[in-house]
């Protein structure tokens, strides 16, 4: 008989373990829930496909509609990521291959086309199982299954997740009865309106602040609205989050897959925060950067609803238009028409808002010319005796009010007690004449700035006049801010030059044709800007070109600010908050952005100078011709 040792007892235990351990172990092959069965991909771009495998793994992704494999190795954390180009939009499905050497995951019934995110609190979730009636006669009806739809499950971490749970489905009536009603309602347009397949991705948590969806690390760079969170949070709120909780765990997970754009509906948790403009405008900013794109917003303005302090409500809804008015490709909705009852702050008729926000999308972000989508807004006002005249934009075919007396108005002296007032309507002009007999010099006028006032004008088209108050502590400088858009968006510009190459004025563009210097900071109301960039040279005199502007304008160039181009740059403004940066191996580099106004035809020679970075014009588009 052998005689077993403790030595060889122990060896034959660790060899069994070492077995076992190579038997149970399984190969790694996962995607995040976002890609699965179903999905609709963002048509003809370039889109990130990414998950987890084995470390130091080859994965290969295998597009059915395309006969290209593209080549990809994980990371030693399991990580990897890759770029497939997609499709035209169309109905016919395809399929995703992401395969290694042991795994294979098909994603099968794919489709091409838009991709847009819902996003805010409760008046977004709200669906036909929550008592939306129009959303629940929409599914007795045949429903489009070119719609796909996804979920992201509710969830609040305060940190970072790599995944968020949900599923796309086909939509249907079982799919979208749960689904929220007002992405439901523009997704069905918006398909309508474009004969593509789109994807919605809804991620809304009833009463959330608006800090919640920013990620906290912008949040940590603006004390003032990090001192108007803690001033306001709601401390007996049921829910535990916090600055960014729900960016991290609903938004993170999702920032790699290509989007359309993104429509919002949120504001009543911030009702009595004074910065909510600021902090809308910085979510706006960091979504812009975590989803590498230039997303347009579309939002919903907050309805009328009995908060408990007296115009809390009208503040938020003048922040909102705030962002409306000052950030580019952004559009508001006006919803003060659909209410019936100012005692539920959930509005019951979704339908119409979803389409109010498809026709900004159809309109701003596809081109497409047909159903008016833009409110009416106060442009002006002027004092004729008792009566103030008011001017509006964006009311080409005047206003009414159905033949009833104008409500919701309300005149002022320079006392500032506002007087419940009358008003009529120059048919010949389109104004509105206000007045009230207990008022003899008026100096501001209100329209629906009360938390609950529902007023009834409208442009021609039935679209309900945008609340405002001729008093606002912000119009001269959101006036200004405006116009200084408005400018330059009309001036493109005819070039002439030799040794230029177009190109666009964005992150990571190359500032010149012989180094690889990439911007990495730029104002975001130059973003792609078209600019002809050229060598950089030392000592020597920059190339010269001339430009003749469309329109009358603004027209713009960078340069670095030195004393060996302060004369070169004679007769040109620095522009205010006008840094761009480039990175070199020894570190950042700044510039700056300047400006000259401009007749319509009239050529500009561009300055020339022997500064290493020379003289870059941009425009809002370049017609160059190269000498």
């Amino acid at each position: 008989m052998e005689r077993i040792t403790l030595k060889s007892l122990c060896a034959a235990l660790l060899l069994l373990g070492a077995g076992a351990g190579q038997i149970t172990a399984q190969p790694i092959l996962r995607l995040p829930s976002i890609i699965g069965d179903h999905m609709v991909l963002q048509e003809n771009s370039n889109v990130k496909i990414w998950g987890w495998a084995e470390p130091n793994q080859e994965v290969l992704i295998i597009p059915s509609w395309s006969q290209d494999t593209v080549r990809t190795k994980s990371t030693g954390d399991t990580k990897w990521l890759a770029s497939i180009q997609t499709p035209a939009a169309g109905n016919r499905t395809h399929t995703l291959t992401i395969q290694t050497r042991h795994n294979k995951i098909k994603v099968k019934d794919i489709l091409a086309g838009q991709v847009w995110l819902c996003g805010g609190q409760s008046n977004m979730n709200y669906s036909a199982a929550q008592g939306i009636t129009d959303m629940q006669e929409e599914l007795k009806k045949p429903m489009n299954p070119s719609i796909r739809l996804f979920t992201v499950t509710r969830n609040s971490s305060p940190w970072y997740q790599e995944d968020c749970e949900g599923e796309w489905q086909v939509c249907d009536a079982q799919s979208a009865r749960w689904f929220s009603a007002v992405g439901y309602f523009f997704g069905k347009a918006l398909t309508e309106g474009l004969n593509q397949p789109v994807g919605l991705v809804h991620a809304s948590w009833g009463g959330s602040p608006v800090e919640t969806w920013i990620p906290a690390s912008n949040m940590s760079k603006e004390p003032v609205l990090k001192n108007m969170w803690s001033k306001n949070r709601k401390s007996k709120s049921p829910y535990k989050y916090s600055i960014g909780s729900m960016y991290n765990a609903m938004i993170h997970p999702i920032v790699n897959f290509a989007l359309a754009g993104v429509v919002w509906y949120q504001g009543e948790a911030n009702v009595g925060h004074t910065s909510y403009a600021d902090a809308f405008s910085l979510l706006i900013d960091a979504w812009r950067t975590r989803f590498s794109r230039e997303l347009p917003f579309y939002f919903v303005q907050i309805a009328p609803y009995k908060y408990k302090h007296p115009n809390s409500g009208a503040e938020i809804r003048e922040q909102q238009a705030r962002v409306a008015a000052l950030k580019d490709r952004t559009g508001m909705v006006v919803v003060s028409d659909l209410v019936e009852n100012v005692k539920d702050i959930h509005p019951r008729r979704k339908q119409e808002v979803g389409r109010r926000l498809a026709n900004w999308a159809l309109a701003e972000t596809y081109g497409q010319s047909g159903s008016k989508y833009r409110h009416a807004t106060f442009a002006s006002m002027t004092v004729k005796g008792q009566k103030a005249i008011i001017l509006f934009n964006d009311a080409e075919e005047g206003i009414t009010c159905d033949g009833n007396p104008a409500q919701a108005l309300e005149i002022c002296d320079a006392s500032m007690v506002f007087q419940p007032a009358r008003a009529m309507i120059d048919q010949k002009n389109g104004t509105l004449i206000v007045w009230s007999d207990a008022v003899r010099k008026p100096v501001a006028v209100r329209y629906m700035f009360s938390n609950d006032g529902i007023g009834n004008l409208k442009d021609a088209t039935g679209l309900p006049v945008a609340p405002f108050r001729t008093d606002s502590p912000f119009y001269a400088a959101d006036m200004a801010a405006a116009k200084l858009a408005k400018e330059m968006t009309l001036t493109g510009v005819k070039a002439t030059g030799q040794g230029y190459k177009l190109v666009k004025l964005k992150k990571g563009a190359k500032l010149f044709l012989n180094r690889n210097y990439p911007v990495n900071i730029l104002p975001e109301r130059f973003e792609d800007f078209d600019m002809l960039i050229r060598n950089a040279t030392v000592g020597t005199l920059s190339q010269s070109c001339t430009i003749v502007p469309d329109a009358d304008g603004m027209v713009y160039i960078i340069a670095r600010k030195n004393e060996r181009t302060a004369e070169d740059l004679f007769g040109w403004r620095e522009v205010k908050n006008s840094e761009v940066t480039y990175s070199t191996h020894k570190g950042d580099e700044s510039l700056k952005i300047f400006s000259k106004k401009a007749k319509a035809g009239k050529e500009i020679e561009i300055p020339q100078t022997k500064d290493f970075c020379g003289i870059t014009p941009i425009a809002k588009k370049i017609d160059y011709q190269n000498e």
